[in-house]
C-alpha cells in the first residue's frame, strides 16, 4: 500500500510557482491567486501576474516580480475569517 504525507501549511517553497497557486505579498497584504507565471511584456524575467478581490469586492489585478511573494496554504484557517461582515447581510434590518 502507498501513503503519502501532505503538508498543507508548508510554505517554504520559493521560486517556483504555478497557476491557482495563492500567494501573499512579503510585505503584506491580500491573498491573491497566480493567473500567469512566465515572461511579461517581452521582459526576460518571469513574473507572476496575480488577482485578487480588494475590500470593497471589486477584482484587482497586478504583475509582481517572484522575489516579492510568498507561497500561502490555499485553504485559509478559521481564526482569520471575518464573520461581521457576512453577519450584517444576513440579519433583518430594525
Amino acid at each position: 500500500m502507498l501513503t503519502a504525507t501532505l503538508k498543507p501549511f508548508d510554505t517554504t517553497r520559493t521560486g517556483q510557482f504555478n497557476v491557482g497557486d495563492v500567494v501573499t505579498l512579503k510585505a503584506g497584504g491580500p491573498r491573491m491567486t497566480v493567473t500567469y507565471a512566465g515572461p511579461v511584456a517581452g521582459s526576460a524575467a518571469d513574473r507572476l501576474v496575480c488577482q485578487w478581490f480588494d475590500e470593497h469586492g471589486e477584482l484587482r489585478q497586478d504583475i509582481f516580480d517572484r522575489e516579492n511573494v510568498r507561497c500561502e496554504p490555499r485553504s485559509i484557517p478559521a481564526g482569520s475569517v471575518q464573520l461581521h461582515k457576512f453577519i450584517r447581510v444576513m440579519l433583518p434590518t430594525r
